[in-house]
């Protein structure tokens, strides 16, 4: 028993002596000779195959790949394979994608568009709308008439673009006057007659008020009015009053 113990024993020693010497013989033959990967990321391609080379390694440029990127500027290492910090073999191959800078954009032309229209358009772009200049000029298209950049010049991620824009006609305002007590229809006819728009009546319920007067306005009266607003008006309750829906 003691025989059989001894000779395993045995064999378990020389079966440890040589899986240790056959793993210092591959450590040596290996990871011995195994090179680390500098980091490429951010060189020039010349300078990215001279700190390869130095280190023993290669370079393939993989162009093919190339892309934009924001953060890394053209024709320099976007992506590098193996990474740095990696273990190589002498003469190995590692294969770089170069970064082809910020994707460019291009300027849209705004010509004709009001400025609320042009900054969405530009904001599909991933641009912006930047200065508002603006001018009256009753003979010339209203919108957009120029803009810096022009169309389909380059132009980088969320930079401005300014624009000039036409109003036309140069707006007239007056002094909204006091509506309140008075026959609504009356006034309605008057607003009317000289340009001004006047929207639904809301009628209420007022005792001891004549149907058909005027209880609220807006804009309030002295209050500066232009004919593109509309007037507002509180009306009590009468029937078909203004000819309007009524609105509850």
């Amino acid at each position: 028993m003691r025989r059989v113990l001894f000779r395993a024993l045995y064999v378990f020693l020389l079966v440890a002596i040589f899986l240790g010497g056959a793993w210092l013989a591959f450590e040596k033959s290996i990871v011995g000779r195994s090179l680390t990967v500098p980091d490429l990321v951010g060189k020039s391609l010349p300078e990215a195959i001279r700190i390869a080379h130095d280190t023993g390694l290669q370079v393939d440029e993989q162009a093919a790949r190339a892309r934009n990127d924001d953060r890394i500027p053209r024709n320099l290492v976007l992506t590098q394979s193996p990474e740095s910090g990696s273990l190589a073999k002498p003469s190995q191959i590692v294969r770089v994608v170069l970064s082809l800078g910020p994707r460019e954009l291009r300027v849209p032309d705004l010509s004709g568009l009001p400025p609320r229209a042009a900054a969405m358009r530009l904001a599909q772009d991933t641009l912006q709308l930047g200065a508002l200049s603006w001018y009256r000029d009753p003979t010339a298209r209203i919108g957009i008439v120029a803009q810096d950049p022009e169309p389909e010049s380059p132009l980088a991620k969320n930079a401005p673009v300014a624009v000039l824009t036409n109003r036309g006609l140069p707006e007239t305002r007056y002094v909204m006057p006091d509506l309140i007590g008075k026959d609504a229809e009356v006034m309605k006819s008057r607003l009317e007659a000289y340009g001004f728009r006047v929207g639904s009546a809301r009628f209420e319920s007022y005792e001891g008020v004549p149907p058909n007067t005027v209880l609220k306005q807006f804009p309030t009266a002295g209050s500066p009015l232009s004919s593109r607003e509309v007037v507002s008006v509180t009306v009590s309750r009468a029937s078909d009053a203004f000819n309007l829906p009524v609105s509850r």
